[in-house]
């Protein structure tokens, strides 16, 4: 047989005609090699109360603070916005993040975009004497994957989202007035 980079057309299509009346291959066989491989299942979600949570790093992926105008497709920055808009992303999912000034204090509300689950949101400081966050406040995840904190203070957070089996760790976080 000639190699297929040197028939013509005619012979190329007679050869095309003579693999289409190939018959099909037994039922019994096509099961045994589907068999071969395992379906893929997701591991259930355990408790975030039963063993150990898996720890997963958050990526920050848009921060407006350090977006440039043409970046943003705009020809001069208009007014600062007060609110700062953050995304994240890990384990399938994206997590969105606005800090809005609010008299003395700051609202930090976001939604979790991915997977639908249920969760809590953990706001730490860092304790300086220990280097130990301590926990600040927590709140659940709404039917719509959203949080809302109230009353945040000026300074530098660690939040983790808590789902099942699962803690996602975002970056630390500046909460305040942008400097520079």
């Amino acid at each position: 047989m000639k190699p297929i980079e040197s028939l013509n057309d005619d012979e190329l299509a007679a050869l095309v005609k003579g693999a289409a009346a190939l018959p099909d291959a037994p039922e019994a066989v096509v099961r045994s090699a589907i068999g071969l491989w395992r379906a893929a299942h997701p591991a259930p979600a355990r408790p975030a109360t039963e063993g150990v949570l898996d720890r997963i790093r958050a990526v920050l992926t848009f921060d407006s603070w350090s977006a440039s105008t043409t970046a943003l497709g705009l020809r001069s920055m208009p007014s600062q916005s007060p609110t700062r808009h953050m995304m994240f992303s890990a384990l399938g999912r994206d997590i969105d993040l606005r800090i809005m000034s609010s008299a003395d204090s700051f609202v930090l509300a976001g939604q979790i975009l991915g997977p639908d689950e249920t969760g809590l949101v953990e706001l730490a400081v860092d304790t300086l004497s220990e280097h130990v966050a301590q926990t600040l406040r927590t709140t659940s995840l709404d039917e719509l994957g959203a949080f809302h904190l109230d009353n945040v203070n000026a300074g530098t957070y660690w939040m983790t989202l808590k789902f099942a089996g699962a803690a996602v760790e975002l970056p630390p976080i500046d909460v305040g007035e942008r400097r520079g």
